[in-house]
């Protein structure tokens, strides 16, 4: 019994953190003329010309890999800009390396 509670709770931690491994395969240099095209005019718009800040500032939102990638997601649907999970993966690798650096285990 002990041990089939160990592989069951192994088991849900594993698959907790599979959003994270999910991101690996994920292309910077992809993500960055996606983001340039798709992303940077709105955010230019809220952010008064300066839409990076949005990644910078000291309050923003995302706080972890997760949180990028559901950010991320948010924002494709709120604009409809119908980019798929490949190109959504491409995205987040980017905005992880020029601006997080969120470390994946």
């Amino acid at each position: 019994m002990k041990k089939l509670c160990t592989t069951i709770t192994l088991a849900g931690l594993l698959s907790w953190s599979l959003p994270a491994v999910a991101l690996l395969p994920g292309e910077a240099d992809d993500g960055k003329p996606l983001h340039d095209s798709r992303c940077t005019s709105c955010h230019d718009s809220m952010f008064g010309g300066n839409g990076n800040i949005v990644y910078t500032r000291e309050d923003r939102r995302v706080k972890t890999i997760e949180g990028l990638m559901g950010q991320v997601d948010f924002c494709n649907e709120q604009i409809g800009a119908g980019l798929n999970d490949h190109e959504l993966e491409d995205i987040v690798a980017y905005l992880n390396e020029a601006f997080y650096q969120f470390e994946i285990e």
